[in-house]
């Protein structure tokens, strides 16, 4: 079994990615909307995460830190 460190493994994806982008020009429609969905999917998820972590950091207002929910008042 071939033992791969992490330097070496993020080099070989980068060099997969890299082969595939070279090649998109020659691809068909449908590789091409596939390519287009992750790249949209990726740009998703990173985006919900900066704004999620710029909301937990910068936005310290009392009112989201404590619960919505107004408790019963008894009878």
């Amino acid at each position: 079994m071939i033992k791969m460190d992490l330097k070496d493994l993020k080099e070989f994806g980068l060099t997969k990615v890299m082969q595939k982008l070279q090649g998109l020009p020659q691809a068909n429609p449908l590789e091409i909307g596939a390519f287009c969905v992750i790249v949209l999917f990726v740009t998703t998820f990173f985006t919900m995460m900066i704004v999620s972590c710029l909301h937990c950091c910068c936005c310290v207002d009392t009112k989201y830190q404590a619960s919505r929910v107004e408790p019963l008042q008894p009878i």
